[in-house]
């Protein structure tokens, strides 16, 4: 069977840095709440967490919380006349350049744009256009699975000798998506790549690849037309009420994917010698490399430079590694991306004469393996356990039906307070039972303090609960609600119905 490589690829990012005194200038009053209300508290518990499925992602994100920033440290955004067309144009010039040909050599054009400067059907044929191609150009979009979609697509189309050139270019316009004042808003950047894939007779190239469907995390993310300041309509995306379904799904699904798609290439994962995850949160590398069980340092990580980039992590994780020396020719990379609501995919391939198109003397020399910087992030924060809770937590169900039920809220409600003020570190004298949660909680803490109510109280407990104008006392009478419930129907009672749209805030993983 004929082999299919990368040719060549490059990277295009924005020239404006924007690192997270953006934020503490336009919000202060947000972030000087959250400086003067955090102490150091010592974990109620000291139980090991146990490496799997959600209880890993919780393991990985503990040592974040005391970061209001979530570990995001720098983005690159679009500013004044740069769009998604301008970087991907630019990418694909250099990835062109790079492998030595003209718009002329190349076949077909598949372009890759998550969250587009301009709203409406995609843009592949204005950028053959710009780039002068003649040849068929059209959209494909696997949400941040998408370079791999395209590259299993191109892979196909070279063996069966319907093309022989095929320019890839993706983009992600994070910045301009979100609402700055949604703390979604840190974790997005912008960026663009493009690699030029072709047939290859030195026997390297793509081994195998394995996709698999993330129907799971459908409503994870919401996406609803608004006009910007400028009056222009954009798409604004904020997190839905199935974002734990990111969290939930994490670990099992890098397993399922990367295990399949070395099994296909008749390999083991410790024959690899370069992994390149996408890593849409600070922790998500380390998740990654856990849930595999293998070695950080052959894990490279570039959240702290870019933030989340989407769809455009497989190339620039491959282009650094490569101008880093990281990766070699015959090379054993796997690539992975999960994306959301749509699919997820792993790739092994052997690393061949990849050209790399020209970048800055700044973008060359960034090396970043592993998430060491965590602990310099957060040196003053002692870690929760992943199941951690309260102090009066310990056996907090068999308490509560050891009495009456007319006495259980005296007892669930300062649990509930003591849970909290230890997953915010606080103090529970700090918190009232009457604020909003909302105001306590983004959906990352929501997430980890659900996954503990949960644990501790056996009911399904629906993110619409940390939502809208609830607080403390709300949640208490609604979880007991649900044990007398599941205490009639003898198990465990499950989420039901959908939750009103109108009711959600501003609330972000």
């Amino acid at each position: 069977m004929q082999s299919v490589s990368i040719r060549s690829l490059a990277i295009n990012f924005p020239q404006t840095i924007r690192t997270n005194d953006y934020w503490l200038e336009k919000f202060p009053d947000s972030f000087a709440q959250t400086k003067q209300r955090e102490v150091r508290r010592t974990p109620a518990t000291d139980l090991i967490p146990v490496p799997s499925g959600i209880d890993l992602w919780l393991q990985e994100v503990t040592p974040f919380l005391a970061d209001p920033f979530r570990g995001s440290v720098q983005r690159r955004v679009v500013k004044g006349e740069e769009s998604s067309l301008l970087l991907e144009c630019q990418a694909a010039r250099s990835a062109l350049a790079a492998a030595k040909l003209t718009a002329a050599d190349i076949d077909l054009a598949i372009v890759s744009s998550l969250f587009p400067s301009d709203v409406g059907p995609g843009l592949a044929t204005h950028l053959a256009q710009q780039l002068g191609l003649s040849c068929p150009a059209w959209n494909l979009e696997s949400t941040c699975a998408s370079a791999l979609i395209a590259l299993q697509t191109a892979q196909a189309f070279v063996r069966a000798g319907t093309y022989r050139q095929i320019l890839i270019v993706v983009s992600h316009i994070g910045s301009q998506a979100v609402n700055d004042a949604d703390t979604l808003s840190w974790s997005m950047g912008d960026g663009a790549g493009a690699m030029v894939v072709g047939a290859d007779g030195a026997e390297r190239g793509i081994l195998s690849m394995q996709i698999v469907p993330t129907i799971a995390t459908c409503g994870a993310y919401t996406h609803e037309l608004t006009i910007d300041s400028h009056g222009n309509p954009r798409i604004q995306t904020g997190t839905g009420e199935n974002v734990s379904s990111l969290a939930v799904t994490a670990a099992d699904t890098v397993r399922e994917c990367c295990q399949s798609a070395v099994a296909a290439a008749g390999m083991s994962l410790d024959r690899i010698d370069y992994f390149a995850f996408n890593t849409p949160t600070a922790w998500y590398a380390s998740v990654c490399a856990k849930a595999l069980g293998i070695d950080p340092e052959r894990v490279i990580d570039l959240y702290p430079t870019y933030a989340n980039i989407g769809p455009v992590f497989p190339l620039a994780n491959l282009y650094h590694a490569a101008a880093s020396g990281k990766i070699r020719p015959d090379d054993l990379v796997l690539v992975y991306a999960n994306g959301a609501g749509a699919t997820a995919a792993a790739m092994v391939m052997r690393w061949g004469n990849v050209a790399l198109g020209s970048a800055s003397t700044e973008l060359v020399t960034i090396r970043s393996t592993n998430a060491k910087r965590a602990t310099k992030a957060v040196e003053s924060f002692v870690p929760l356990a992943s199941n951690a809770v309260a102090s009066t937590g310990k056996g907090i169900k068999e308490r509560l039906l050891a009495v009456p039920s007319g006495d259980r809220h005296a007892i669930l409600e300062p649990y509930l307070v003591e849970s909290l003020a230890n997953l915010r570190q606080l103090s529970p004298t700090d918190l009232d039972p009457q604020v909003v949660l909302t105001t306590l909680l983004d959906s990352l803490l929501a997430t980890i303090f659900r996954s503990q109510l949960e644990a501790s109280l056996e009911i399904r407990v629906p993110m619409e609960q940390f939502l809208g104008e609830r607080n403390i006392r709300d949640l208490t009478e609604f979880l007991l609600d649900r044990m007398a419930i599941a205490e009639m129907m003898g198990g465990v009672v499950r989420d039901e119905g959908d939750v009103d749209r109108s009711g959600r805030e501003v609330f972000s993983l």
